[in-house]
């Protein structure tokens, strides 16, 4: 069961499903480190901490052309004849099978790197900038190791494998923490067929949508399955990358919005997703703002969106939701929601904060030009729905008492958001050192629009008329087109995101306006289908926009082309 073949692999590396390794051409905006234009195998371990650069790949000397589908990544020379197929033989190996042509793997010297031989013919790569070791493992052909030794370090690591006597040659490629553990290796082809096998019941779980969107929906559904990656350090579950591109960590919203794609028809996968952040919990109840295996941060946090999302998941899937889990939910859920209100709120009777845009996920958004700490509507509308889902999973539990409070505490926010940031007209932001009204086009100001019909009726056709200002031809820009702030590239101050139109779309169908919300929909579905799953896109072109293989694109994606179009 294959899909279209990929061809460029600068924008979508080739992977699988548990894998750390991803192959990726690097272009000229690649930086400095990582060694220039070329084909090159990387590994994701500990994301942007360590080089991600594992060895660059020529073909008989030179970059070669590729081609790849799900399975296979394919290199030809550029010149005459053969070819060398590679496919990832379980989680911590690759397979080269080669014809008629030479593979050389150059490994960047760098403090420590060092390369030997590990007996058996095999030669192992100490690829400390890496955190990792690397065994080469030579099954047929002739194999060579072209290394110096300057007393603490190579300054040159070569290995080169070309044909045999009959013209083919086979190398197992594997990636270790500490000591490689001696094994059997499988028949090349076994191991392509697991790998098509286990994408094909990957994909089998991704409930289909029209039969227009199929080409997209197999992509994005193997967008997810190979940004996946082992249980390793920090991650004691699967964990799905932002990307094996750049963004090579879980991010503490981003998560939510890959498990509401796999809960249908891959409960325990999604469940996965939600708990990395809930793992990671610190005392005080915060989510590390990213993580990935071995580094996680605090000094920024995501919105409180985790009760939205756990409220879907509920609707997808509610035979999965028993007591128990009902329980583990809450373990976090109330933990979560008290820092915000503990924590992140300056006075009695006060609205909760951020402290700067990344707190908000909107890193540049307008509404943070004045400064921090600010007040911004989102965020008490999401605590809102977070204080409703905790008083549904106590009522649950038949925990009446504890469901009345978290019902209240939802109604003093709400009430709050309306008396302190809706001025009859819009929503604003207030920055607290000065308790200044500031007024900003940022999409935003329409985010409480998610309260769906918690809202009452006249703000919410004022924020809709706002919405469709908002709106291009590929769905809600984060910033007004007309204002002066708005950039073509400029993150949040403009390009089209996922989580922002997933939010939007789902208040307003809460909200009784189902024609605008499939609307949007399919503005977006259309925009997926042409421009791929990068992080963001031009609002005005549809241009797709830094990292280039985005789960949560591709997540938000498969979401919205499964949902049936509302009755307009």
């Amino acid at each position: 069961m294959n899909i279209s073949p990929h061809q460029d692999l600068r924008f979508e590396g080739f992977s699988a499903f548990g894998s750390y390794m991803v192959f990726r051409r690097m272009d000229a905006d690649s930086s400095p480190d990582e060694g220039g234009r070329g084909l090159y195998l990387r590994q994701c371990h500990g994301a942007r901490f360590y080089r991600n650069t594992l060895a660059k790949l020529l073909v008989n000397g030179e970059d070669p052309d590729t081609a790849w589908d799900e399975a296979v990544l394919t290199l030809k020379p550029k010149q005459g004849p053969g070819r060398i197929d590679i496919v990832f033989d379980g989680e911590k190996a690759v397979r080269f099978r080669g014809e008629g042509c030479t593979l050389d793997l150059h490994v960047e010297p760098s403090p420590g790197t060092s390369m030997y031989p590990a007996g058996n013919g095999a030669w192992e790569v100490n690829a400390r900038a890496c955190c990792r070791k690397v065994l080469l493992h030579p099954l047929s052909g002739q194999f060579e190791a072209l290394t110096d030794w300057q007393g603490e370090h190579s300054n040159r690591l070569q290995a080169r494998i070309g044909p045999g006597d009959d013209g083919t040659w086979e190398l197992a490629l594997d990636l270790f923490l500490s000591t490689w553990l001696p094994r059997s290796f499988r028949p090349f082809d076994t191991c392509v067929q697991a790998v098509r096998e286990a994408f094909a019941a990957f994909l089998d779980g991704i409930p289909a949508g029209a039969p227009e969107t199929e080409p997209a929906r197999r992509r994005a559904a193997w967008v997810l399955w190979a940004a996946t990656v082992h249980p390793s350090g920090h991650f004691k579950r699967p964990a799905i990358l932002m990307s094996k591109n750049h963004m090579t960590n879980v991010w503490s919203w981003d998560h939510a919005f890959n498990a509401m794609a796999l809960m249908p028809g891959h409960p325990e996968l999604a469940w996965d997703q939600m708990m990395l952040m809930a793992d990671r919990q610190n005392e005080h109840g915060a989510f590390p703002d990213a993580q990935n295996d071995i580094h996680e941060h605090f000094n920024f946090c995501k919105p409180p969106i985790h009760g939205w999302a756990l409220s879907r998941l509920r609707t997808l899937r509610p035979d999965f939701f028993t007591a128990d889990r009902i329980r583990e939910s809450l373990s976090w859920l109330e933990p979560w929601t008290r820092w915000w209100l503990n924590h992140r709120v300056r006075e009695d009777g006060g609205l909760p904060l951020y402290l700067h845009g990344n707190d908000s996920g909107w890193d540049n958004s307008t509404f943070f030009l004045r400064g921090v700490p600010l007040l911004t509507p989102d965020l008490p509308a999401f605590l809102v729905l977070q204080c409703r889902e905790l008083a549904d999973l106590h009522r649950q539990l038949g925990q009446h008492h504890d469901a009345a409070a978290w019902s209240q505490e939802a109604e003093k926010l709400l009430t709050r958001l309306l008396d302190t940031l809706w001025d009859g007209e819009r929503f604003h932001a207030v920055y607290l050192p000065e308790n200044e009204k500031i007024i900003s086009d940022t999409l935003i100001e329409t985010m409480p629009l998610v309260l769906g019909d918690l809202l009452p009726e006249a703000i919410r056709n004022k924020l809709k008329a706002r919405l469709r200002g908002y709106l291009t031809g590929f769905g809600p820009a984060t910033e007004h087109p007309d204002s002066p702030h708005y950039t073509p590239d400029g993150y949040w101050r403009g390009p089209v995101w996922a989580p922002s139109t997933h939010l939007l779309i789902d208040g307003l169908r809460r909200g009784g306006d189902p024609g605008l919300a499939d609307d949007i929909a399919r503005r977006y579905c259309a925009l997926c289908a042409r421009s791929g799953f990068a992080e963001n896109f031009d609002a005005l072109t549809g241009a797709p926009l830094r990292d280039k293989a985005y789960t949560w694109t591709a997540s938000v994606f498969l979401i919205l082309q499964a949902t049936k179009p509302s009755s307009i």
